[in-house]
């Protein structure tokens, strides 16, 4: 395993880039901070969860904190659609990482925990309901965990279609956010 480096691509100017010209697939001008990533990975059993997915990875900084609080025999899969983060991401230099530049809508396999920071809100519906079905399927097997983050509460009925779920807020992050962790129906 190796330390990450970069080259320099400034994340915040993506975003903020990225936002601007389409606020409904970007769904925020900043990357997560420290506490928003330890809210969502807190939700996750380390030990015994190896399959991990991850869709709507954005720049990278919660697969970089995956990845630190993973095992050796953690197989992480992340999926991501926007070309300029797909670059950051490649930038991983770690053998348990494979970089899919794929929809969430094309998840595939059997996970102990699928992680998101998809803009479900952004999204349109059907587009929504046809990932959170997939994420739902491929946990249920393992009785998996969906954790993900939104900005506000008004996808909770998408949600609620598919999985139990309780939520936290997460005021130390711009703009605070939700965070669900979800349990297949």
């Amino acid at each position: 395993m190796k330390i990450f480096l970069f080259n320099f691509i400034n994340p915040y100017k993506l975003y903020i880039k990225h936002f601007i010209a389409s606020p409904t697939k970007m769904g925020t001008i900043m990357p997560s901070t420290y506490w928003l990533c330890d809210a969502i990975l807190n939700n996750i059993d380390w030990k015994n969860q190896t399959q991990i997915a991850e869709i709507g990875a954005g720049d990278g900084v919660i697969t970089k904190c995956i990845l630190r609080k993973g095992t050796f025999d953690t197989s992480l899969n992340v999926y991501e659609i926007n070309d300029e983060f797909i670059q950051l991401l490649q930038q991983i230099d770690d053998s348990r990482v494979i970089i899919n530049h794929l929809s969430a809508e094309h998840l595939s396999g059997e996970y102990d925990a699928i992680i998101s920071g998809i803009p479900f809100r952004s999204l349109d519906k059907k587009t929504g309901m046809r990932i959170l079905k997939r994420a739902s399927e491929c946990l249920t097997r393992k009785k998996g965990t969906f954790v993900l983050f939104q900005y506000t509460q008004s996808c909770e009925p998408m949600f609620e279609r598919y999985f139990n779920f309780t939520k936290q807020r997460v005021y130390r992050n711009f703009p605070p956010a939700w965070v669900y962790t979800c349990q297949p129906k």
